[in-house]
């Protein structure tokens, strides 16, 4: 039987120094195949549900932080992302930050991933095969100077982008309180634009510019609030 997501994994560097450690992001996509019986009608029901994620990470590979899912971590155990579920056609992405130890040279496992979730027609739970991902290290020194990759760059800055914001919402940014999420939401959006001025990408241009127009009324929503009450205590007094 067909599986019912598609999986994909990019390291923003393939290959890396053998003789320092090294801070990557590991870009995680999935999309919810369409099924045989689907291809004609292009069906946009939901394939899968109570989609879950295990991470195994080698002793050299540590997690800094995830993006675009809430990581579990079970003791002694893998870390677990539970992701919903998803449409017939429907891509969704995550992105997990990790810290890499310094190796030999050669290739070397990195993180064990499997996946399970339910079809929603037959209420069954599948498990994709166990799969392992390695990282090459390497004692060729061009590789210090090698660019991550763009698209890995741009996709794990999107995600941080609506973490932050969702961080700002509940930290009551719109209630006056939440000072260090402005702060945090100011340096994502100087991100956002020098990322953009480098790759000339529109998206991330507009990005950066929602947040500071956020930023910017927020600043003006905070100054009038602060002349009311300045005016009320004149008034009192």
């Amino acid at each position: 039987m067909q599986a019912s997501i598609q999986p994909e994994f990019t390291w923003s560097r393939n290959r890396i120094y053998a003789g320092g450690a090294h801070h990557l992001i590991l870009l995680v996509e999935w999309r919810g195949m369409v099924q045989q019986e689907d291809t004609r009608k292009k069906s946009r029901k939901v394939v899968a549900r109570d989609i879950e994620l295990r991470l195994w990470l080698e002793a050299h590979v540590s997690c800094r932080g995830c993006y675009g899912a809430a990581a579990e971590v079970e003791e002694g155990g893998p870390l677990v992302l539970k992701l919903g579920r998803i449409n017939a056609g429907q891509r969704r992405a995550l992105a997990l930050e990790v810290d890499m130890a310094p190796m030999t040279a050669g290739i070397h496992e990195a993180v064990w991933v499997q996946w399970q979730y339910k079809q929603p027609a037959i209420e069954r739970v599948r498990e994709l095969p166990l799969a392992k991902l390695g990282i090459e290290y390497t004692r060729h020194t061009e590789t210090l100077s090698a660019a991550d990759s763009f698209y890995v760059e741009r996709t794990f800055e999107l995600l941080k982008t609506e973490q932050v914001l969702r961080e700002a919402e509940r930290s009551g940014f719109a209630g006056g309180g939440g000072t260090e999420a402005l702060d945090k939401l100011r340096r994502q959006a100087d991100k956002l634009l020098l990322l953009a001025a480098r790759s000339g990408d529109l998206q991330l241009a507009k990005e950066a510019e929602s947040l500071y127009r956020r930023l910017d009324a927020e600043q003006e929503r905070r100054k009038a609030n602060r002349r009311t009450a300045d005016n009320s205590f004149v008034l009192r007094n």
